[in-house]
């Protein structure tokens, strides 16, 4: 048994105790937590390893690029979607090797470094595969398909099916289905074969929404820095015909509104397109990557106006290909330095049961509530108790 004690705990799903004292099995499983006044607090808290801050649940990545890893410091920042996509092109690697696996396991154990327990992990190939098996942490694999080619499609959604089956044979018990990559980045005909394979089995969507206004641009009118950029891949958009709308409610409306939704980035999102994602399905959750924003579009999300529709909002690092680090104590950080005044115990529960929530570990993670695993995050605060107003650590207890 271990008794972990701290200025405050944040269970997340319930208001943060002072003073409390965690007591956990020693694989980490939740026992109880005890307050000021309960019986036993009096005999067990003087006895408790004390820590300096905040004790909190492990922070959940909810998307990651982790088979991208070896392009750490390799692609230009600021140079927009449409450049950075361009760089990618030129510089991905389609086959496995050396670099690429040692990044991978950098990165992860960087991750786990950093307080995170869970990844919602983008895969276009097998590169993570061999990690993911090691069972250091918990994942749900996204399989990302993406084609234009409607006459493909049936080929391309076959190839994600096989990719899946086989993460499957190696991780029977792992979450994991096939998603789209980004609202511009399919024909209909692929966007709805995915939604079907992930209705019939519960799957979660993940899809890169509205992270450049240009994004916007080819669905309204079919042209713009987006429309040119994939011209430039040799792509025919002389059929193409623009919706008149949003990407956001173009794409969406093809998806299953009973499954739960991840839409990743919204950089560019409006209030009028939040509102029109939550008539559409009541399961969309908001992922924020801030500091991949700011490295490609140099840009941020309306946060603001994210939590005053009520989104459900989740945080994430991005890759290596457009961040410096991976950490969602980061990201956090960049939130708060950016929109002053979020409730410390709001923000940690985007980080924590959140993102458990959207990736199906609700079980398991997210909370520090009886019979749960969900890691133990320490942080330090600064001399006013905002956790957020000075040097800041994080690391597993």
């Amino acid at each position: 048994m271990r008794f972990l004690t701290a200025n405050y705990v944040y269970p997340v799903s319930t208001a943060p105790v002072k003073k409390g004292v965690l007591i956990t099995e020693d694989n980490g499983r939740i026992v109880s937590l005890l307050r000021p006044g309960d019986v036993g607090y009096a005999a067990t808290a003087p006895n408790a390893q004390h820590f300096e801050g905040i004790l909190t649940p492990g922070f959940v990545n909810a998307h990651c690029h982790l088979e991208l890893s070896y392009l750490k410091g390799k692609l230009a920042k600021h140079t927009g979607l449409s450049g950075f996509v361009k760089e990618m092109m030129a510089v991905r690697k389609w086959q496995a090797d050396e670099e690429v696996l040692g990044a991978i396991e950098d990165a992860e154990n960087e991750m786990l470094r950093n307080g995170i327990i869970a990844v919602g992990d983008i895969s276009n190939s097998d590169f993570t595969f061999a990690q993911k098996a090691k069972r250091n942490m918990l994942y749900h694999t996204f399989i990302e398909l993406f084609g234009l080619n409607a006459d493909k499609a049936e080929e391309v959604f076959a190839n994600g099916e096989t990719l899946l089956r086989q993460l499957e044979e190696l991780l029977p018990s792992a979450p994991a289905n096939i998603t789209p990559h980004a609202t511009y980045s399919l024909s209909t005909k692929l966007l709805k074969l995915i939604a079907e394979h992930n209705y019939l089995r519960d799957g979660v969507i993940s899809i890169h929404n509205q992270e450049t206004e240009g994004e916007n641009e080819l669905f309204r009118t079919g042209t713009g820095p987006v429309a040119e950029q994939m011209a430039k891949f040799g792509l025919d958009l002389s059929t193409y015909k623009p919706t008149g709308f949003n990407s956001l409610p173009s794409t969406v409306v093809h998806l299953p509104n009973c499954n739960r939704i991840l839409l990743v980035h919204n950089t560019v999102s409006t209030k009028e397109d939040v509102q029109w994602a939550t008539d559409y399905g009541k399961l969309m959750y908001w992922a924020l990557c801030p500091n991949a924003n700011l490295y490609i579009e140099n840009k941020l999300p309306d946060v603001p106006m994210l939590r005053q529709m009520g989104a459900k909002i989740v945080v994430g690092t991005d890759s290596y290909a457009s961040n410096d680090s991976l950490s969602i104590l980061d990201e956090m950080k960049t939130i708060v330095a950016n929109f002053p005044g979020i409730p410390t115990a709001e923000l940690i529960q985007w980080a924590t049961l959140n993102g458990a929530e959207a990736l199906g570990f609700k079980q398991q993670l997210g909370t520090l509530d009886k019979g749960k695993t969900p890691g133990i995050n320490h942080i330090t605060v600064d001399e006013r108790g905002e956790i957020f107003g000075g040097s800041l650590v994080t690391k597993l207890a």
